[in-house]
């Protein structure tokens, strides 16, 4: 899907962040905050990063350590989430705090974060101060996303619209400041970043709602986790606000039957999924997934290198087709 050169970059940036992780000590510390990085990942932020910025002309060679820090930003949400959340897995592993304790996963977390300012300092750019404001606001910005995300577990009635405010914050924001640092090592004019703006958040929002997606309909092995573990966590998604919203009395009532089981089993998320598919729930995912991409894809249009432009299309497009 992407170039040799793009292919090559990628492995720079786990060389780059595996340097900055396994040559230090204690390895108490470092060996949990490489944990997940080893797991593998999609590298999507680094590689929308790095396209990004060529999409406007710049160097992608330049943009190692900064896609480097995002993926290290990205891991650090993750380890942190996974507490939060009480989750087992990630990536087809145990969660860092079952491998460890809650204790070792928060400092790794905090230790994440921290080696992520420190290689995006090393940053070669002019504008390195734009790039850190953005950096940092980008993660504060997540973490009132992470609120609203638990705000959600205590309330009744959350909209659509509240939900897309939610992951728009806790999830499009980074991806949305990964192609922002991108134009800004390429030095994109006003209307570049504009467009680079507009693209990613369109991609990240449809990133999660399609995450929504796939923890009712992929299995274990593709998703990295329990299939149906937003039912089990009773997360308000894309999927159970739509459903309570629009559908009749009798299939909410069959819905709350499972949904308030202590021990909800996976018969009982294979019933959601027909409940979900007799609704048109899944179907409304879907469809809200194409416009999002659609509006994403569109605001490609105009970018200098075609190159780039159409090697972050086939990024877009293999997001919309992933595990399903």
């Amino acid at each position: 899907m992407f170039s040799k050169k793009i292919i090559q970059h990628i492995q720079k940036v786990d060389k780059e962040i595996k340097k900055n992780l396994l040559a230090r000590e204690p390895v108490s510390l470092y060996k949990p905050m490489y944990y997940l990085l080893e797991a593998g990942g999609k590298r999507i932020r680094p590689v929308l990063l790095m396209l990004s910025c060529g999409a406007v002309d710049g160097k992608t060679e330049d943009c190692i350590k900064a896609a480097a820090a995002v993926e290290l930003l990205h891991t650090f949400t993750l380890v942190h989430d996974d507490i939060m959340d009480n989750d087992d897995l990630r990536r087809g592993m145990k969660t860092v705090h079952r491998e460890w304790d809650n204790a070792t996963a928060i400092l790794a977390g905090d230790g994440l974060v921290t080696v992520a300012y420190q290689t995006l300092l090393q940053t070669k750019s002019n504008r390195l101060k734009e790039i850190l404001e953005c950096f940092t606001d980008g993660l504060l910005v997540l973490c009132e996303g992470q609120a609203l995300d638990k705000d959600f577990e205590e309330m009744d009635g959350v909209t659509l619209q509240q939900y897309e405010d939610m992951i728009g914050r806790k999830t499009a924001k980074l991806i949305e400041v990964s192609c922002l640092i991108g134009g800004m090592i390429g030095n994109a004019d006003i209307r570049e970043m504009e467009k680079l703006q507009k693209f990613s958040f369109s991609l990240g929002k449809a990133f999660q709602i399609q995450d929504d997606l796939l923890d009712l309909v992929s299995h274990k092995d593709i998703a990295g986790k329990p299939m149906g573990s937003d039912i089990v966590a009773h997360k308000k998604t894309y999927l159970t606000i739509y459903f309570f919203k629009h559908s009749a009395p009798e299939d909410r009532k069959k819905f709350m039957t499972i949904w308030g089981k202590k021990k909800i089993l996976i018969s009982d998320i294979e019933t959601v999924k027909e409940i979900f598919i007799k609704t048109g729930t899944i179907t409304a995912a879907k469809r809200r997934i194409d416009q999002l991409i659609n509006q994403a894809v569109d605001n490609l249009h105009g970018l200098k290198n075609s190159e780039m432009r159409d090697q972050l299309e086939k990024v877009v497009l293999k997001i919309k087709k992933r595990n399903s």
